[in-house]
């Protein structure tokens, strides 16, 4: 923790806050999609909607189900790539 005396010029009063001002809008396609694209700080907050919380979650849960169907499609294709070989284990090294 710094103390007054620490820091030079510091009047002890806590910083105010500067808000820079939102860009001009850009005027050409190009331009929009081309620019920085940094993310501007406007103070708005987003409240959702019952609905739109329970679309969320929904599709949340059918990401996570179609990431689980793949994990084990992949599962199961790699164990019959290796049991295939598992029969002719003996056979490989003659």
């Amino acid at each position: 923790m710094l103390d007054k005396g620490q820091i030079k010029d510091w009047d002890g009063g806590p910083e105010k806050l500067v808000v820079d001002p939102a860009p001009a809008p850009r005027s050409s396609v190009g331009a929009a999609l081309a620019g920085p694209g940094e993310a501007v700080p406007t103070g708005e907050r987003i409240t959702l909607t019952d609905a739109e919380v329970k679309a969320r979650k929904r599709r949340g849960q059918w990401i996570a189900l179609a990431l689980f169907a793949f994990v084990i499609l992949v599962f199961a294709l790699t164990m019959a790539k290796v049991g295939g070989n598992i029969a002719n284990w003996g056979t490989a090294f003659e």
